[in-house]
């Protein structure tokens, strides 16, 4: 990307115009762009070769840079029979053809050009329609990891658009969107957050008490979400920090539920009170005293919440019943044949 940034600028700072970026490798790229000077025309005047280590590892990255710097056209250089798989590659340029033509580039900026003949190399870039590059060509660095370039990038391609919209639909299965949530079914209890592999989901708090106030993302498995086939610009657009930082959202988000003895807050409201709700009159925690209901109420009784040695033990069960032993069976048989004498 960094050899891109300075190809490109310097191509345009020369006065050249409909720059075409042609990536390829060391083994069949450079001797076939040797052999087409050699024996032919060789390349066209606005085509500009860049040399990698394997086309096919190219990413979105790199070709949305290329065309935020200002390139009309991109082709990748590939045999006629690719010795590495090409479906990565392939998925690849899929995702880049929506992101282009959805900011107003147009469609077939990006593409292959799988042959081993000079000749039909140069065929295949002289009948190229290269269109007019971004208008608004931009000069950044790449900065940051993998993902971190690809958002830079992505958000620098839209701010150089011809036509530049916040909102680009992108086909099924791409790796970017929101994460669509059943609020209802959100519980708060932050197992989805765990369960992520990806760190998409992350517990969200306020400064005023951080603690306390718990933002919930849902995981797809855990409350049957999905993810939105959309890639939105207009939150990146607005950070202006490099690489822009990941986008966050606060889907849910309850007030804490605070102890009715001391006021210490603990848990989330509602699910303390739809446990209170669920349990009352149906739990022998629940059935004593009229302060019993709201025991789980209590700070207090929970493990580590602070003095154990109140009243109010959650955990302190009903006497056990006295053992019977067969010495009270024959007692109590004893009783009873005397109670039958006595009545006879």
């Amino acid at each position: 990307m960094r050899k891109l940034r300075a190809l490109l600028t310097a191509y345009r700072e020369a006065g050249g115009a409909q720059p075409i970026v042609l990536l390829h490798d060391e083994a069949h790229g450079v001797p076939l762009i040797d052999a087409l000077a050699r024996f032919g025309d060789g390349l066209p005047a606005n085509v500009l070769p860049l040399a990698v280590n394997e086309v096919t590892q190219v990413g979105l990255e790199a070709v949305a840079a290329a065309f935020a710097y200002g390139a009309a056209a991109v082709r990748l250089l590939l045999r006629a029979k690719p010795r590495h798989d090409v479906a990565g590659l392939r998925k690849t340029l899929a995702l880049a053809e929506p992101i282009l033509a959805g900011l107003g580039f147009g469609a077939g900026r990006v593409a292959t050009i799988e042959t081993d003949d000079p000749d039909a190399l140069g065929d295949a870039l002289r009948a190229i329609d290269a269109g007019e590059p971004a208008p608004r060509p931009a000069s950044f660095l790449p900065v940051g990891g993998k993902r971190d370039v690809l958002r830079l990038a992505l958000r620098e391609l839209q701010r150089a658009a011809p036509a530049p919209v916040d909102v680009v639909a992108l086909p099924a299965g791409a790796p970017f969107g929101a994460v669509e949530i059943n609020v209802e079914g959100c519980t708060l209890c932050l197992a989805c957050v765990s369960a992520c592999p990806t760190g998409a989901l992350a517990r969200r708090s306020r400064a005023a008490d951080a603690a306390l106030r718990r933002g919930c993302l849902r995981a797809m498995r855990a409350v049957q979400g999905d993810l939105s086939g959309e890639g939105d610009h207009a939150a990146r657009r607005s950070s202006t920090s490099a690489p822009p930082p990941r986008l966050r959202a606060c889907s849910k988000e309850e007030e804490p539920f605070h102890c009715i003895r001391c006021g210490k807050p603990f848990g989330v409201k509602s699910t303390i009170e739809r446990v209170a709700a669920k349990l009352e009159g149906k739990h022998w925690m629940f059935q004593n005293s009229g302060a019993a209901p709201r025991r789980d109420q209590d700070v207090r009784g929970l493990p580590g919440g602070g003095d154990h040695r109140a009243a109010v033990r959650p955990l302190r069960r009903p006497p056990r019943p006295k053992a019977r032993t067969t010495e009270d069976y024959l007692r109590e048989r004893e009783e009873q044949e005397r109670a039958s004498k006595t009545e006879t």
